[in-house]
């Protein structure tokens, strides 16, 4: 668990009513992002590890908030999810110039003397890109840290119940998790199995998971822990093509602009480059190959009677699509369908 990031809430049941978990989840959730947001904006010693924590936060905020905004009043959920949105969209263009930081670290300390040239000059691209990305995490909180707390407290004060009868947290989320599900088999199986495919189902399965975490120990779920377990590996598989596919795009536009401006010095750079690309899409194949198999288990026999723990009214699964081995796309894989 990435330090500072509280995932699970275990005083929560199926009856609790909907308002009194809403206080209790967005309180918990704000205030894992309000201390990473002190450690990031202060913890000089790894804040790298801190720029992740505050990522994971806000994505897991922005999740309440989502379940929960039924139970805000108009003008506070439009405001609680904009700012959470904000810092989210910052703190993910400083954590993606982290990666690429460690990457090159990493490739320094492995690699031979020839190629330092061109290590050294990614190096200074990817710093003089991170600088102003810390300086947008800053511009996205300003009056920090008094008014993130201020919103955090006005957000948790403002929640009421909707309706005359309070609704119990079980009724309220077991649709929305049927809808999640839903949702990511959609991502799966659309489009012809390219990057943006995947990358919309790496989206859809965050959403699920964060969701999840929320309520998964008031809800009947599998002692396994099958779905979890199978909604971390898928991002675990994704978050690498993602990884590998930015940085390809990274480098070559860092190849073709400069041989646009400065193409006499390319020879310095261009192997080393072109071999890191390839690298980059051999990780991409060997993932979307990985992808494969992780959607033949999601939509086993076995992984649907574990959903239906959760969603009952789950009836079916659809036929998807999936990326051969070749990066191209095999017939519909069976999917075994409920009797």
């Amino acid at each position: 668990m990435v330090a500072g990031v509280q995932k699970r809430i275990r005083d929560l049941q199926e009856t609790t009513p909907l308002a009194d978990a809403a206080r209790r989840l967005l309180a918990v959730r704000l205030e894992a992002v309000r201390d990473c947001l002190d450690r990031a904006f202060n913890d000089g010693s790894d804040r790298r590890k801190a720029i992740h924590a505050l990522r994971v936060a806000t994505r897991r905020a922005a999740a309440a908030i989502d379940v929960f905004g039924q139970c805000l009043p108009r003008r506070v959920a439009k405001e609680i999810r904009q700012v959470v949105r904000d810092l989210r969209r910052a703190v993910g263009t400083a954590r993606d110039w982290d990666v690429v930081l460690q990457e090159l670290s990493r490739q320094v300390e492995q690699g031979d003397t020839a190629s330092r040239p061109a290590h050294d000059m990614l190096t200074g691209y990817a710093i003089a890109h991170r600088i102003p990305a810390q300086h947008r995490l800053l511009a996205a909180c300003p009056d920090h840290p008094f008014g993130f707390d201020r919103l955090m407290a006005q957000t948790v004060a403002s929640v009421r119940q909707r309706g005359s009868q309070p609704v119990a947290l079980g009724s309220h989320v077991r649709p929305l998790l049927a809808r999640l599900v839903e949702g990511l088999d959609a991502a799966c199986g659309s489009g012809d199995g390219d990057w943006t495919q995947l990358h919309e189902a790496r989206l859809a399965g965050k959403r699920l998971r964060y969701t999840l975490e929320i309520v998964e120990d008031c809800l009947a779920i599998s002692p396994d822990k099958a779905i979890a377990t199978a909604l971390s590996r898928l991002q675990e598989i994704l978050g690498g093509v993602n990884d590998a596919f930015n940085a390809g795009n990274l480098l070559r536009q860092i190849l073709d602009g400069t041989d646009s401006c400065v193409p006499h010095v390319m020879d310095r750079y261009r192997e080393v480059i072109e071999r890191q690309i390839a690298a980059h899409d051999e990780t991409m194949r060997r993932g979307r190959e990985t992808f494969r198999g992780w959607l033949e288990e999601w939509h086993s026999p076995a992984m649907l009677d574990v959903l239906r723990t959760i969603c009952p009214a789950l009836r079916s699964r659809p036929v998807v699509c999936a990326v051969g081995p070749d990066g191209g796309l095999d017939a519909a894989l069976p999917i075994a369908r409920p009797a």
